[in-house]
Formats: structure tokens, sequence, C-alpha cells
């Protein structure tokens, strides 16, 4: 089992951006002391909702000050780049880190994004499809061509040359049973944010695999995936961990409802979104405290260490999950309870799965 953590810039209400930066990097310096195994970030624009427009540069500052701790992000919302240039930065990454690098990748799903970058959503599938497919042959480190709907380039060699090609991590994001497919089809390992209860869940992962084991992939392999990214807080008590859950996780909520205009629901009438439009639907609820609020803490990493220890344990069980990423940032949380609840999974948690990775 491995652990991993996001160090997002946000935080206390009213706080700079500069300052939510450089709080998010006594995070990972945080992170970094605790033993985790990975630092994760996330990609959006233009809003306050996770502000990380690039963020490559963002893990090349942490790879400057942590050459060894894995790197990862979750994800790269692929139609929005370049394939030449985001093939660059991962090359040039991989040369500065000497840890993992895990490139998780998606289609996106933010309408307000997509009409800034000018971008059709409707031909996000495609584009997803030929950036892998360029990124792949890009830092294989020899001359190709490529010829595809929204790309066609002449032959081309990527530098800097990629010094160990095994130690980048390609994944792709599912957030429904079509998206598991594409993503089975192109033989990519699997990031997933838990946007279902268990048993759906279960059902689209065992379709990822089913595809990915048709199209050639080597599933049983991939020793570290899928990857699965919770909303996390830990305290003392569950009570303790729920309360703090239900003062900052319907702020973060609404920011994320702003973000992606879930009141226009404006994935109805886009082909291959359908399934969004009832996920956000949900995810907007969560913005006031009820029933279903309280149902999807159940689903996540909240609560006393012994009781998200039993949470992992199901996922271990139902999901075949061994690498999870814990997201401990939430909007106006001060910093010392992120801090605590960062420390309470590094100290509390994750040895019990060490102990027992090392037993079997």
């Amino acid at each position: 089992m491995k652990f991993g953590f996001a160090a997002m810039p946000i935080g206390v209400g009213g706080r700079s951006d500069r300052d939510a930066y450089h709080a998010a990097m006594e995070d990972v310096a945080l992170g970094v002391d605790l033993g985790y195994d990975s630092v994760w970030v996330l990609e959006h624009h233009f809003t306050p909702y996770f502000p990380v427009p690039d963020p490559l540069q963002y893990l090349t500052q942490v790879a400057a000050r942590y050459p060894t701790i894995g790197l990862g992000t979750a994800v790269i919302v692929a139609p929005w780049h370049n394939p030449i240039r985001l093939t660059e930065q991962i090359a040039t990454l991989n040369n500065i880190s000497q840890g993992p690098l895990h490139i998780g990748m998606g289609r996106g799903t933010a309408k307000y994004e997509f009409d800034r970058f000018q971008r059709d959503m409707t031909e996000t599938r495609q584009r997803f499809k030929e950036t892998v497919e360029i990124i792949r042959l890009g830092l294989a480190g020899k001359p190709f061509t490529y010829e595809g709907e929204h790309f066609r380039i002449p032959e081309t060699t990527i530098r800097p040359f990629v010094d160990d090609i095994s130690r980048i991590h390609l994944s792709g994001a599912i957030a429904s049973p079509e998206s598991a497919r594409v993503m089975g089809e192109l033989k990519l390992p699997l990031i997933q944010a838990l946007f279902f209860p268990d048993a759906k869940a279960r059902e689209v992962i065992g379709l990822w695999r089913d595809t990915a084991r048709a199209a050639g992939m080597d599933v049983d392999a991939e020793m570290d995936l899928p990857f699965l990214g919770l909303p996390t807080v830990v305290a003392k008590t569950d009570e303790a961990a729920r309360e703090i859950a239900r003062k900052y996780y319907p702020i973060f909520a609404k920011v994320q409802a702003q973000h992606y205009e879930t009141a226009s629901d404006p994935w109805k009438d886009l082909p291959s979104f359908e399934r969004h439009s009832r996920n956000f639907t949900n995810m907007a609820k969560l913005a006031e405290l009820g029933p279903h609020f309280e149902y999807f803490l159940d689903l996540q990493l909240i609560g006393s260490p012994e009781t998200v220890i039993r949470r992992i344990e199901q996922l271990q069980d139902a999901l075949g999950i061994n690498n999870i990423c814990s997201v401990h940032a939430l909007y106006e949380m001060e910093d010392d309870l992120r801090r605590q609840s960062m420390r309470l999974m590094a100290e509390e948690i994750a040895p019990h799965f060490r102990k027992k990775t090392a037993a079997a």
C-alpha cells in the first residue's frame, strides 16, 4: 500500500495566492518528513477552485527541493495542451527528478475552462486519445511522425531524452463506465475519484480491467494502481473529524459547484458527458448538510485513525486499491487542522498497512 497526498494552494479565507502557494510548499516539506510516498497536484484555471494552472511547473519546484519523492498529477487535462509541448515538459521533469513520475491525465469537464481555452468539448475524447499516443511516441526517444484528426506532426525527436522511462507512469482518469472503457482501450492504468458507492465503483473498475486485458495490457503487472484520490479528514475521534468536515466541506462544495457551473448543467446536451450531469448534480448537494452529506462522508476517509483504517481495508477488498492520495486541503480550513490530519494519516494509519505488506 502506498500513500500520497495532495499539496494544494488553498486554506484560510482572505489569504493571497502567493501565501497560499507558500503554505502548500510547507505542506510538501511536512509530507516529506512524514514519509509520504508521493506529492500530487491538480490542474485548474481562472477560479478559486484548486488554482494550479501549470502542475508540471509546480512539481519542478518540488523536485528541486526533494528530488527522490514521487510526483503525481491528478490530473493534467490533456485537451487543453499541445501534446508536443506537454511531452517536452514531462521529459524535462523526469530528468530533474529522481523518484517515480505519475502523469495522470483526463479529458476535462469544466465548460468555463474549455470556453476560455477555445476548445470544443465534443472533441475531448479524440484529442485525449491522440495526446496519449503522441506522448508515448515522444518519450520513446526516437524520431516519429503522427497523423491524426487533430494533430499532424512531421518527423520529430523530443529532447531532452528520458533518462529512465520506467520511472514515468501514464494513467487516465475515469468518472464513468464510458471513460473506463476508453482508458482500457488505450491500455492506461486508471486514476479515480470516488464518485460512486463501492459496488458501482467495483463495476466500473471491472469494466476497465476487462477492456484493458482485451487490448493486451498486463493489468496485474501494474502493482501500484488503481489509484484513488479521496477527501480526507483524520482526527482523534470520529465525531471530531466529522465536525471538521461538516464545517469546511460545504464551503469546498460551493466553490466546486461554482467552478463547474452546476446550476446551468452545461453537460446535458453534450454527447459522452451524460454521466457528468448526474455526478455534478449530486456533488452540488454537498454544499448543504443532511443525510446525503453524511452518506458522502461515509465513503471518504473521514474519522479517527481506526475508522479510516477500516475504510481503506474496505476499499482494498472491494476495489483492489493499493495507492491512495489523501486530499486534506479544504477551503478556509486552518493550516494546523490540515497538518494534524496529515500527521495522523502518516503516523497512525500508513504504518498499519506497511506492516501488513511487510508481513505478506
